[in-house]
């Protein structure tokens, strides 16, 4: 089935990569410089920033399951979807729905009229990312749909890939359901309003002062104050909150461990928990603006970036073999995933697989150990709530001038 689907890299973060594409395919470009919007500035006019940390250690999980996040809004996309297009001045219109099928023939009327939708979904149930069975019900992620092949009852998605991904219908449907919560929430993007560059400017500020309120919240599982609850949490042994306490069986660490890495280096952050991206943000408004302090506050988030991407390092230490070759087989996956290359994604999966087997089987760290280790990512978790803490009141300085 023939389709347009804007070539472009492949996206980072999934809401911004996804609205990204939908505006080159309707063609709106950035009033300030008459080019395609950058998925930095999107992330920046959405409110650019976050931080949140949530353990949940519930008997009916497998085991216990990390929560980070890095974006404004990070447990909430449609708020943070609702604010960008609102601020950019784009017509999008949010629909929930009671079942399953009203919102697949609501899916086929947007699409039969020439409007993609970003729609939430439950990750595990997309069979091209090949995560546990025992996952499904947990991740809310977001796709793009741009057509449908009515003949084959097929659906053609963007999911940070270079090409689009084809699906049967039935199983997006079947993905779609899998997070009662959502309610089969999708965006259709419908065109956009004409923005002035004066009201672009007031828009830029406004999304700089939702950011640096957002990191400032203090809150156990939102904001900077989340990230000093979870370096307390690392070393702290007699709490119920505490990971030597919860984490006293080292066949339940791993998994948690790999969360660290992964959603800091790979999975939908540009490798760096999207301080880099937002220090490019930054940099665009800074000239936007004309208000150079600006650049000096993108350099801390820079510099910041480099901190999460060690933190990520100290999670799984290259030290331990084991590990290592954990970190080379998930860089494989994603690095075959941004190429479409789908064989080799299955091929290192069940790599994986197996060298997970052996670590649960055998974990590589004694108590003495996994006592070092917890106190090395305490001490980079506390560096990196002081520079958080420190450039959110930097950014907030910076646009009261």
């Amino acid at each position: 089935m023939k389709f347009e689907f804007p070539d472009q890299a492949p996206g980072i973060h999934p809401l911004t990569a996804a609205l990204t594409r939908i505006l080159r395919l309707k063609g709106i470009h950035n009033p300030l410089t008459n080019e395609p919007y950058s998925e930095a500035f999107l992330l920046g006019m959405g409110g650019g920033l976050g931080a949140g940390y949530i353990l949940f250690s519930l008997k009916h999980l497998p085991h216990p399951m990390l929560l980070l996040g890095f974006r404004n809004q990070w447990n909430n996309p449609k708020a943070f979807l609702g604010r960008l297009t609102s601020r950019l001045q784009f017509n999008a219109q949010f629909n929930e729905f009671k079942e399953k099928l009203e919102a697949q023939e609501a899916l086929q009327t947007s699409l039969k009229m020439g409007s993609p939708a970003i729609v939430w979904v439950d990750k595990a149930s997309l069979p091209y990312h090949i995560l546990p069975e025992n996952m499904q019900g947990y991740i809310s992620h977001q796709v793009a749909v741009h057509a449908r092949d009515g003949r084959l009852w097929r659906l053609y998605l963007d999911d940070c890939s270079s090409r689009p991904i084809e699906i049967r219908e039935k199983t997006f449907t079947k993905a779609r359901a899998g997070l009662i919560q959502d309610n089969f929430l999708m965006m259709t993007f419908i065109g956009a309003q004409e923005n002035s560059q004066r009201q672009l400017r007031k828009a830029i500020i406004k999304s700089i002062e939702s950011c640096s309120l957002q990191l400032t919240h203090p809150a156990r599982t939102i904001g900077i104050s989340s990230l000093e609850t979870w370096a307390d949490d690392l070393t702290t042994p007699l709490s119920q909150h505490g990971w030597p306490n919860i984490f006293s069986d080292p066949k339940i660490l791993f998994p948690v461990l790999r969360t660290i890495y992964e959603t800091i280096k790979l999975d939908g952050t540009e490798g760096f928990a999207l301080r880099r991206m937002y220090s490019d943000f930054l940099h665009e408004a800074a000239e936007y603006l004309n208000n150079p302090t600006l650049n000096a506050t993108a350099g801390q988030y820079l510099q910041l970036s480099s901190h999460w991407a060690n933190l990520a390092e100290i999670a799984l230490p290259s030290s331990v073999p084991a590990f290592d070759q954990v970190k080379n087989l998930l860089n494989k996956i994603y690095n075959a995933y941004r190429e479409s290359n789908m064989k080799a994604v299955k091929t290192s999966h069940n790599q994986l697989n197996k060298q997970i087997s052996k670590l649960q089987s055998e974990f590589p760290l004694d108590k003495f150990n996994r006592k070092k280790l917890f106190q090395r990512l305490s001490t980079q978790v506390k560096l990196i709530a002081e520079l958080e803490m420190n450039a959110a009141v930097h950014l907030r300085n910076a646009i009261k001038r």
